[in-house]
């Protein structure tokens, strides 16, 4: 893999990408909470996966990492990291708790952070598919608990100088706001394939 070098206008083409995808998550949690989930403007960025490390806003945090390989036209990688106390907080959502969240048990913390960070996934990978037409199917999706270390060490086979999309946003229902990562890492030549459908 090399660094991609994307332009400005291509980096507004992802940036695009990563708003239609946060507006596609937050309706397809609404939709299945049958309540509205509020999202926040995404924060986008491009930047290399060694400095990803360190830009992390939950670097330091013990996190819940749910790790999904993309197959298809353009094959990469997604990471959706939740600060590990804040994922509690959609646990505790889906289930319809107000208390008590710590006597939940960890199989159903895992699963139900799985499935939120499916649909976030798939939300982004939709979000695509609809702008470009590329196919794209993501895997059953992996869990972590750990350090934002330990939630990056299955990424170590990619090189450090990999440029990622890095988006930052926040879900929010009844007041309570969470906040959540999208990393999508691209394997060599993905970028330019979805690139390419829009001209660029």
């Amino acid at each position: 893999m090399t660094t991609l070098h994307l332009s400005s206008v291509q980096i507004e083409a992802m940036k695009e990408v990563a708003n239609i995808g946060a507006g596609h998550a937050a309706t397809a949690l609404s939709e299945m909470l049958d309540e509205p989930i509020h999202i926040g403007i995404p924060s986008v960025e491009i930047l290399t996966l060694a400095y990803l490390g360190e830009r992390v806003s939950l670097r330091g945090h013990l996190v819940n990492a749910v790790h999904i390989q993309v197959l298809g036209e353009a094959p990469c990688r997604i990471v959706v990291l939740f600060e590990k106390a804040q994922a509690l907080g959609f646990v505790s959502i889906f289930m319809g708790l107000t208390a008590d969240t710590e006597s939940i048990p960890v199989p159903i913390i895992e699963s139900t952070i799985k499935e939120v960070a499916n649909i976030i996934g798939g939300s982004y990978l939709t979000a695509l598919t609809e702008l470009t037409g590329i196919v794209l199917v993501g895997s059953v999706p992996s869990f972590l608990s750990g350090t934002t270390k330990n939630a990056f060490l299955e990424l170590r086979d990619v090189p450090g100088d990999q440029e990622v999309l890095y988006v930052q946003t926040s879900f929010e229902k009844g007041g309570s706001l969470i906040w959540g990562e999208f990393i999508l890492i691209p394997e060599n030549k993905s970028i330019d394939a979805l690139l390419s459908v829009f001209g660029l």
